[in-house]
């Protein structure tokens, strides 16, 4: 491979991973804006959207700041009832390929 063709490929390859890094961005851009549109428009509380994002297909664990506002949104009867329904559905929807929801929603109670 020529020296020029090897710069070309360092090029895209620089390019691509600035196109995956855009996406990414955007990715949590939007998300962002959707969790907002949701508190605006709907019922659901901020506790429920970090219990629902805590207890996603991801297969890291929430970090601890994340458990600790769920644990003190936990104390609010409101907040509490909220917090065990959404664990209550994913324990409810159980799916053996999709196990990881399950035992993750298994974990806070």
């Amino acid at each position: 491979m020529s020296i020029l063709g090897k710069i070309n490929n360092n090029e895209n390859l620089g390019s691509s991973s600035s196109f995956h890094e855009f996406k990414k961005q955007a990715s949590f851009f939007l998300k962002e804006k959707i969790k907002t549109a949701r508190l605006a428009l709907t019922d659901v509380t901020p506790a429920q959207l970090l219990v629902e994002e805590s207890t996603n297909g991801n297969p890291w664990a929430p970090d601890a700041r994340t458990l600790k506002l769920i644990s003190k949104a936990a104390f609010e009867i409101d907040d509490y009832w909220r917090i065990v329904n959404v664990l209550h559905n994913r324990l409810v929807r159980f799916d053996a390929n999709n196990w990881r929801l399950a035992y993750k929603a298994v974990g806070w109670y």
